[in-house]
């Protein structure tokens, strides 16, 4: 995320966790005239406005390695759960790990979405001195991820078992008084313990994602109030921005409603119980440490906006004749 707003005498980096860096270097001097010497409060502002960039920058580096981290273990485990499908053998081990990893998808998708709404409240009532540019991009970068993570909801929802059709009974010898025994199918059971999990799942996240849907068109009337009030333009402009984006999230939602409403198609290898057991443990310490890395991320950047808060204020003292 790029954050434009460096001071020409002060070259100073700041980092956000997209991965982009930004530095703003000092132009070069129209005459040779010597700069007037700091007083010693301006030498203080300084080297305080310094410290709080590196800070600053420190932080944004963590949130962004956290990310990656985080991404590539989502990656990793949707990977290997998508492939895979239950057995006679398994019952419902499988399906259990794919509804687990799904809700740990929608925990993250509700974080990024209340803190979507919270930049759009520090927008009319702040209470950290950000920037718009600054709440703007961050606001693009959870849109990122919620559009993400829905997605991969929506594609692991996708090998879930499907319904299908086999004889309730089936005939096993004969019986005591010369006629067919029969006993329930196997297949028939194993079918109906499946299905019932996909339905439920399917009821799940359609609920789930009207509502997000509901939640978007709510906030955009609001956006709408907000912009019609705005003191300037250009405040008008940032609020229809978030209009728009809004927009298209609600149309990317809707996509993915239909996507779930369609029900499962990807059919992945059914597992024996023995390998089912293995891999619950190994999708087990992924959710974990999923939830140890959500923990880190979330508590780097509540530290990020203090210290980008701090730096504004400085760099806007600094800049005081």
């Amino acid at each position: 995320m790029k954050l434009c707003f460096l001071r020409p005498y002060m070259a100073l980096v700041l980092v956000w966790h997209s991965g982009q860096t930004l530095s703003a270097q000092a132009p070069a001097s129209p005459t040779p005239a010597k700069a007037p010497a700091l007083t010693p409060a301006q030498a203080i502002l300084k080297a305080r406005l310094a410290g709080q960039a590196q800070r600053a920058s420190l932080l944004g580096s963590e949130i962004h390695n956290a990310d990656l981290r985080i991404e590539s273990r989502f990656d990793d485990l949707l990977t290997t759960l998508r492939v895979v499908s239950d057995s006679k053998d398994s019952h419902t081990k499988v399906t259990r790990m794919k509804e687990e990893t799904i809700a740990s998808l929608q925990q993250a998708v509700t974080y990024y979405q209340q803190k979507r709404a919270w930049l759009e409240e520090q927008m009319v009532r702040p209470t950290f001195n950000l920037t718009q540019t600054q709440k703007q991009m961050i606001s693009n970068d959870f849109e990122e991820r919620i559009e993400k993570r829905v997605k991969q909801i929506v594609d692991l929802f996708k090998t879930f078992p499907k319904h299908e059709e086999f004889e309730r009974y089936k005939a096993t010898g004969i019986n005591s008084f010369g006629g067919v025994s029969y006993e329930d199918s196997e297949d028939y059971r194993q079918n109906l313990r499946l299905s019932s999990h996909t339905t439920t799942m399917r009821s799940k996240l359609i609920k789930d994602i009207q509502a997000s849907i509901n939640q978007l068109d709510q906030e955009n009337l609001t956006l709408a109030d907000m912009a019609s009030k705005a003191a300037n333009p250009e405040l008008g402009e940032v609020y229809g921005d978030e209009q728009r984006k809004n927009e298209q999230l609600r149309d990317v939602l809707k996509e993915n409603l239909e996507a779930i409403k369609a029900g499962p198609t990807v059919p992945g290898r059914p597992v024996s119980g023995h390998e089912a057991q293995a891999l619950d443990k190994v999708i087990k310490h992924s959710v974990d440490s999923l939830q140890g890395e959500f923990t880190l991320l979330f508590s780097r950047y509540a530290d990020w906006l203090t210290a980008a808060s701090a730096l504004n204020t400085l760099r806007a003292a600094v800049a005081k004749p």
